[in-house]
């Protein structure tokens, strides 16, 4: 019997062997082309935010058609990247905000409900990265636009106020609006309130603010309310000194 045995030259094994390699640097190359041009398009977003936040009449038709354009594109570069969504939330709420002032602007547009875009947008970021207190954050303020006071409310106030304890605007946002809306809370979300405004008031002695100033919190036309809730509160945190 004849045995026959086939040798692989090194050259042919050394190819097999690099293939791989080369293809996964390959990939790595254009998961990193990706993203750099995701940066570059959403830091034209950002800019285009910082300008109409100055002055809304800043920005004509056509530049905001082509900063939405820019967003798109930086979601479709980068799709599981809870910045991106916060950034597409910001930009609706910022189109909300003109819609409800029934500026010229977005009839020439005819973008309409940009307020349910921005909560679907923090939606989607959300299911992408749910340890994100920034989203939670933005899904928060996108709720009280809306006045949905519902189950998903408290639990985005948990959430924002559990994942970003020490997170100045997230804690003070939330402080500010639950206190504002405190009639129309859920109780469990009046409680994730009360420990806004304890992280708020612990902040403001560590670092005070003038932009997330406590004595607002504590001269809200709710707090006496909000003081009454914390009196039935097993735990006297800081809040209980402030109250009458």
């Amino acid at each position: 019997m004849t045995v026959v045995r086939h040798f692989v030259s090194m050259p042919a094994l050394r190819a097999v062997l690099y293939v791989p390699a080369i293809l996964g640097l390959l990939i790595l190359a254009n998961i990193a082309l990706r993203w750099s041009l995701a940066d570059v398009y959403s830091t034209q977003v950002s800019h285009h935010l910082d300008t109409v936040k100055k002055d809304s009449s800043n920005k004509n038709a056509k530049q905001w058609r082509q900063a939405r354009q820019q967003l798109e594109r930086t979601l479709e570069l980068r799709p599981a990247y809870a910045r991106y969504f916060e950034l597409a939330e910001a930009f609706h709420q910022k189109l909300d905000s003109l819609e409800f002032r029934k500026d010229p602007l977005i009839q020439e547009l005819a973008w309409h409900d940009n307020a349910l875009e921005a909560l679907n947008y923090a939606r989607r970021g959300l299911r992408q990265t749910p340890s994100w207190p920034y989203l939670w954050n933005r899904l928060v303020i996108s709720k009280f636009l809306l006045k949905q006071f519902d189950n998903e409310l408290a639990g985005g106030m948990e959430r924002a106020v559990y994942l970003g304890p020490w997170v100045q605007p997230i804690q003070y946002g939330v402080a500010i609006l639950g206190l504002g809306y405190w009639p129309n809370l859920q109780d469990t979300a009046q409680l994730h309130v009360l420990q806004a405004i304890e992280q708020t008031l612990a902040m403001d002695q560590i670092n005070h603010s003038k932009v997330y100033d406590a004595k607002k919190v504590l001269s809200s036309a709710n707090f006496s309310q909000a003081c009454e809730k914390q009196a039935k509160n097993s735990t006297k945190g800081q809040l209980y000194s402030y109250c009458p």
